[in-house]
This record gives structure tokens, sequence and C-alpha cells, in this order.
């Protein structure tokens, strides 16, 4: 069962110049990010709209998961591929369509993974 927790609004999303509601994790719109291109037909996201969330997002785990040794997500502009490795040696990865998704799914693997060692 997927948990739904959150991080506090003032550690992870602390953007300059906009309020916590419209930098809300849970209320964070991936889809208002996509760019049309006439030429190929097909929406997308710029990996550079979603730069400061996934830092903030890979800055968490590593704060709050002494044992997580280092965490890379990617925007590769349709989905959100996110790849964490542990001081243990071992390794996983988890893909999403929206970034609050893959944080929910990060949060239960990363627990189930350190409950299990």
């Amino acid at each position: 069962m997927l948990r739904n927790t959150t991080i506090s609004n003032e550690a992870l999303l602390s953007f300059n110049g906009t309020s916590i509601h419209e930098t809300d994790i849970r209320s964070f719109n991936s889809n208002a990010l996509r760019v049309y291109n006439p030429v190929t037909g097909v929406r997308h996201r710029k990996a550079s709209a979603t730069f400061e969330i996934r830092q903030k997002i890979c800055s968490y785990f590593l704060n709050a998961f002494p044992d997580v040794r280092r965490i890379k997500i990617i925007d590769t502009g349709q989905r959100f591929s996110a790849r964490v490795w542990f001081k243990s040696g071992r390794t996983f990865c988890e893909k999403a369509y929206s970034v609050s998704n893959l944080y929910g799914l990060l949060d239960e693997r990363i627990h189930n993974v350190l409950c299990q060692q």
C-alpha cells in the first residue's frame, strides 16, 4: 500500500517568489509544465523546469535516510525515473509519470529496503 507522506513545505519546496499553495508537492502539476512541439506532435516537459523540485527531493532523502548513499532523479520529458544507491551496495530504480507519485513510490520503497536490512 502506498503511504501518503509529505515533506514539509518549508524544507522541500521553498521556491523564491511563489506561495506554498503553488509549490505544494501534493498539488504540483507536472502536466502544466508540458510543451507542445508542432513538428513532432508530442507534448513533453523541459527538464530544466523540474530541476529544483528534483534536487529538493534528492536532498530530502539523503538527509532523512543515512543509509542512502546517492539518489538521482531524471526527467525524460514524459516520465520521471529515479535510481537509489544504498551504502550496503543495494540499488533500485522507480519510474512514474508525475513527481508526486515518484516521491511516494521512493518513500515507500526506501522504507521497505531499510526494514529488510
